[in-house]
């Protein structure tokens, strides 16, 4: 049934004009409906759009639902909502403005909208929205729009958003996160020229390029130009001073229209924590008094990054009437948005962007994000929770990012987010409001990000990390990137975070506890595999059956800027890494406990290297050949590259617990002026001392936190077990270990006293001993010490400051015995110039494991090949030299080089006629290099054997003929027996290598010569 305001004409187009008061029907017969002015469904009645029927709407035309609207296409009759017939010209409608109640709904199934502004805008909170395998293209705004404060619950299945001018999905009701804005002006008499000063706090993070301003009249702001602007910059300390000047990033200043567009050079992060201020000149007021919003938006790549209706009023006259645009008093919310099976391409903004003091309920599933220029996903909330799975994301910023001030949490599985900015972002509050970061990925693909694969950031929450099964390789930063005020839980286990192009796992943080890595694969990233950096507390870190090789940096290091404690490496295999194995450091020396057992550390550049932590065993470990040649190890300050173990004191300093000592402590001191300094504070039994080269040596109460830590937990290990008497000082053990293959197999740096500080020398135990008892060390004669064991063949100990106790030593390996390989090279000794030649390796052997990687270095020029034992290239008017070196399968190198040298030789005239044949001819690789037919192959060792029994049996037997004694072999077999040498080798080298041909010849020639001369010493005899 048709509206009563429908009116048929004669082009067969219905006219709507009138509000829809009744249920109505629309059909495909009675089609296509134009609406001419703004129409409402009104409460209590349904619309209902049958297959195959197409509604145009006439340029600025809304269709408001306030009762319900339902259009139910099919896949071969869609319904079709859309601009009027074409013009030439671009007549957008306006919006479906959906403003149900409770009992409203507005569902869309097998429906195209196209051209509009905005698709659908919410702007009631109840009800729900379902679209269901349908189409929004062509919106120059949005393809959905929630407004209001609250979001009705939004479901989206099979369904296609393309061609959106800004957000596909803009959820972000009335002014959102944003915190407070503020806008005065100078002068408030009407018709005059004002300076205003706009104050915006975003309340969260916020990147932008331009601010935008949209006063309500051209009039008020033709004449602003970029001489008007007088300051722009962050206010980070909120006292209305510019403390991050952005002055020489503005790059234009233009108004078009009413709007004043102030243009950026480069991206700018408003923090949470930061007020934007924007001071300018030349605004006109209008000539009537009264209040005046002028609409804030701050963009991205020319995308808004506010919520919707933000607006700063400004007061003309005498004015006291309530602001118009006053924030709503009730906290703005996004719920229940529910994203399936669709697809998003050619989007300028974000695919989904939420922006609200809470979000929560997100759900996106099974989507693909194609194009788009934002985020895949972007969530800007004081709260947020969403949820993530089996999505595609390929956007232009990150695939997902999520700003919020105070709680997150973020569960995203099986997705892929690729060729993005940065796979996945969180940013929380820099503000000092303590938060929780949770972040779950179970199965995801973070590949090929322009930045980092994973990125949390935030200085305030504690974050809690679970990340499970996930593929995080080739991006161009960091793989894991996380920067918390504190990391208390996490479990990282079974992810592959590979070919990244700096860390795989980069951990920042003021304190990091109770964190589990296990079974990850962390191989071939341009810097460190794992590195964990702690401002304060490293605690209860447990690495464990981890894989980390052939990074560029270090395999996994925990540094902290004060503490170490309970730090477990177990069962890890950390090889071919460019610098160190496993580095633990800290700053300054406490009795931090480290526990490093059952390792493989091998083809480091170096081993183990502790600094400052203590309280150590280091046990059942491989520490073998940390000698990696062919990557330059970061350079670590007092450590040769090259060590196997390196234990050190802190380089700054000692934390002293006067509770541990019974002497009082200022017998302790021997800096006179420091002793007086802590006399004069008054010393408790809990009083902790602070010593330090690098600041200022002090006192503080545990009550205030020793260098505020005790806040964190009380039995922190914060002294070095002062004493005067006798004590067990060797706290330090290393026991059960192979260590061997290093040019130093260990150096000890642990002063008798603590003589590291500057300001005071702290007596200590007599003398800092390292125990490395029962390790074995590369030769059953022990290591190498001038002065304890100069007699030992393995590794040398070098002693820098304490001592060493490693006698008893084993000797045979613990575990299994590792050996370097052992390069052969073949190599024609003459070529062609001009002519390809054929380099190899593949004789070369590897006695654990195989061959891998083949280094050979032509002329000074380096050339590595994986797998491949061979090397191509073309032969120059010169001789090369070449050299060849390798490394098994752990990373092991050769420590040694096969080489050779080729020389070129002219071509003759028929090789002119047909050089490229004649070359090939030539250079052709050696057959027994392929064939087993090689020196050193069985036939070749074979043909030697018989070739050297006869030597050795002719040589004895002419020695006793000469003494006149019976000789054991007569002298016929042993001529058979070499020739039969000299025949293998003959027809091996027929078959296969050539060379075994020139062998056979010269010891044919040798044979003869020495026949000839027993012959003649025999009948002379």
């Amino acid at each position: 049934m048709l509206s009563a305001s429908a009116m048929a004409a004669p082009s067969g187009v219905t006219f709507v004009e009138s509000p829809i008061q009744s249920d109505t029907t629309w059909t495909e017969d009675g089609g296509p409906y134009r609406l001419i002015r703004s129409v409402a469904v009104e409460p209590g009645a349904t619309l209902t759009i049958r297959p195959g029927t197409e509604v145009q709407l006439a340029e600025g035309v809304s269709l408001t639902v306030r009762g319900s609207l339902r259009a139910t296409g099919t896949e071969t009759r869609p319904v079709l909502i859309t601009q009027s017939a074409a013009s030439g010209r671009d007549l957008r409608w306006e919006t479906i403005r959906y403003n149900g109640s409770e009992s409203s709904t507005l569902s869309l199934r097998n429906t195209t909208l196209r051209g509009g502004r905005s698709g659908i805008t919410t702007t009631s909170g109840e009800g729900a929205v379902t679209i269901t395998d349908s189409r929004l293209q062509n919106f120059s705004v949005a393809g959905l729009s929630a407004n209001g404060t609250t979001t009705p619950p939004v479901t989206i299945t099979r369904s296609t958003l393309t061609e959106i001018g800004g957000h596909a999905i803009r959820a972000s009701p009335s002014i959102g996160a944003v915190e407070e804005v503020e806008l005065d002006s100078t002068d408030r008499r009407r018709n005059r020229t004002a300076r205003h000063t706009l104050r915006l706090a975003p309340g969260v993070g916020v990147s932008m390029e331009t601010i935008r301003l949209r006063y309500p009249a051209e009039r008020s702001v033709a004449d602003i130009e970029t001489g008007s602007l007088r300051r722009i910059g962050l206010d980070t300390d909120n006292d209305g001073d510019i403390d991050q000047s952005l002055d020489d990033a503005v790059s234009d200043v233009s108004v078009s229209g009413r709007h004043v567009e102030i243009s950026l050079s480069h991206s700018t992060y408003v923090s949470s924590r930061d007020r934007l201020i924007v001071e300018f000149d030349g605004v006109v007021n209008p000539r009537t008094r009264g209040v005046y919003p002028v609409g804030v938006s701050l963009l991205e790549r020319r995308i808004p990054q506010l919520s919707d209706g933000v607006h700063a009023m400004y007061v003309v006259g005498a004015e006291t009437t309530p602001y118009a645009y006053a924030p709503p008093t009730d906290l703005t919310r996004v719920r229940g948005i529910t994203v399936s099976d669709s697809e998003f391409e050619e989007i300028d903004g974000a695919g989904l962007f939420a922006d609200a003091d809470i979000a929560t309920g997100i759900r996106v599933s099974d989507s693909r994000f194609i194009d788009v220029r934002g985020d895949g996903v972007a969530i800007r909330a004081a709260q947020s929770e969403g949820s993530f799975r089996g999505n595609s994301l390929h956007a232009g910023d990150a695939g997902i990012h999520v700003e919020t001030r105070t709680q997150t949490t973020l569960v995203a599985n099986e997705n892929r987010i690729s060729e993005s900015e940065t796979g996945i972002r969180v940013r929380q509050s820099e503000r000092r409001d303590r938060g929780v970061t949770r972040v779950t990925l179970r199965g995801n693909e973070l590949v090929d990000n322009d930045r980092n694969g994973l990125e949390i950031q935030s200085e305030t929450s504690e974050g809690e990390l679970w990340l499970t099964d996930n593929v995080i390789s080739e991006n161009g930063e960091h793989g894991v990137a996380l920067s918390n005020w504190a990391i208390r839980n996490g479990r990282v286990t079974g992810n592959r975070v590979l070919n990244n192009g700096e860390d795989g796992v980069a951990v920042n943080s003021h304190v990091v506890r109770n964190v589990t890595l296990s079974r990850n694969r962390i191989a071939e990233n341009g810097g460190d595999g794992l590195d964990v950096f702690v401002r304060a507390l490293a605690r209860d870190f447990v690495a464990t059956n981890n894989t980390i090789v052939d990074n560029r940096g270090h395999a996994l290091t925990v540094r902290s800027d004060l503490l170490v404690h309970r730090v477990t490496v177990a069962g890890n295999r950390l090889a071919n890494n460019g610098g160190a194995g496993v580095l633990v450091s800290s700053p300054l020396t406490h009795s931090g406990q480290l526990t490093v057992s059952d390792n493989v550390i091998a083809a480091n550049g170096y081993g183990l290297v502790s600094r400052g932590t203590l309280n150590a065993t280091v046990r059942n470990n491989d520490i073998v050949f940390n000698t990696n040649t062919h990557v330059r190890p970061p350079a670590l300050d007092g450590v040769a590259p090259g060590t196997g173990l390196y234990v050190a004191e802190g380089s700054r300093g000692a934390i002293l617990d006067q509770s541990d000592v019974d002497a009082p402590f200022e017998e302790l001191v021997a800096n006179p002026q420091l002793r007086q300094q802590i006399e004069i504070a008054t010393l408790w039994d809990d009083t902790v001392a602070v010593l330090r080269t690098d600041g200022v040596s002090h006192t503080r109460s545990t009550a205030e936190g020793a260098v505020d830590i005790r806040r964190v937990d009380d039995s922190l290990p914060t002294g070095i077990e002062l004493s005067y008497g006798e004590a067990d000082a060797d706290r330090y053990r290393i026991a059960n270990n192979d260590v061997y293959g290093h040019d130093t197999g260990m150096d000890i740096n642990i002063s008798r006293l603590v003589t590291a500080n500057a300001t005071a020398r702290i007596v200590t135990d007599s003398i800092r001993t390292v125990n490395a008892e029962s390790n074995y060390w590369g030769a059953a004669s022990g290591p190498y010490h001038s002065s304890i064991l100069p007699e030992g063949d393995g590794d040398e100990i070098t002693i820098t400051n304490g001592w060493v106790d490693f006698i008893p030593v084993a000797d045979a390996p613990i575990g299994q015995r590792y050996r370097r390989p052992t390069p052969r090279l073949s190599t024609p000794s003459t070529a062609v110039a001009g002519s390809q030649i054929q380099l190899s390796g593949a004789e070369s052997a590897a006695e654990t494991g195989s061959v891998s990687e083949y280094h050979f270095v032509v002329n000074g020029t380096s050339h590595t090949t994986r797998e491949r034992a061979g090397l191509s290239l073309r032969m120059p008017n010169e001789t090369l030299t070449v050299a060849l070196s390798v490394e098994d399968g752990l990373g092991i190198d050769s420590n040694e080089s096969a080489t050779a040298r080729i020389r070129p030789v002219p071509a003759t005239g028929s090789e002119s006629a047909d050089s490229t044949e004649t070359a090939a001819a030539l250079t052709e690789p050696e057959p027994g290099a392929a064939s087993g037919t090689g020196l050193l192959s069985a036939w070749g060792l074979l043909g030697g054997g018989c070739f050297l029994a006869a030597l050795f049996f002719g040589g004895y037997g002419m020695v006793r003929t000469v003494r006149s004694q019976p000789v054991p072999m007569r002298g016929l077999f042993v001529q058979l027996l070499a020739g039969f040498g000299i025949l293998v080798w003959l027809v091996a080298g027929v078959v296969g290598s050539t060379r075994l041909v020139f062998v056979a010849g010269v010891a044919g020639i040798l044979w003869i010569g020495l026949t000839g001369t027993a012959y003649l010493v025999a009948t002379r005899t």
